[in-house]
C-alpha cells in the first residue's frame, strides 16, 4: 500500500507543542535517552490502539519510522539556525 503524506492541521501541532513542553518540563530530571524510551514506550500503547482493521503492524511502524526521520531532518534543520557546525 502506497501511504500518502498529510501536512499537520493546527490540533496536530497544538499537541506536538504540547508534548514538547511535557518533555522540556521533565528534561532536567530525565537524560535524552531516558526520554527517548519513555516516548517509545508511549508509542507503542498509542500503536495498540489503532483500529487492527485498518492498521497492519507494518504500516503502523512505517508511518513511525516516516514521522521519526521527518522530525530528525526538521530538528537539524532547527540546530543548524543557531548552531552553524552541527
Amino acid at each position: 500500500m502506497k501511504m500518502k503524506t498529510k501536512a499537520p492541521t493546527p490540533d496536530h501541532e497544538a499537541f506536538r507543542i504540547d508534548l514538547i513542553a511535557v518533555l522540556n518540563k521533565h528534561a532536567g530530571a530525565l537524560d535524552a535517552s531516558e526520554l527517548l524510551a519513555i516516548a517509545a514506550y508511549t508509542t507503542g500503547q498509542i500503536m495498540a490502539m489503532q483500529d487492527a482493521l485498518k492498521w497492519t503492524p507494518d504500516l503502523a511502524m512505517e508511518v513511525v519510522a516516516r514521522n521519526i526521520e521527518a522530525g530528525n531532518a526538521q530538528a537539524i534543520a532547527e540546530a543548524h539556525k543557531w548552531m552553524p557546525s552541527a
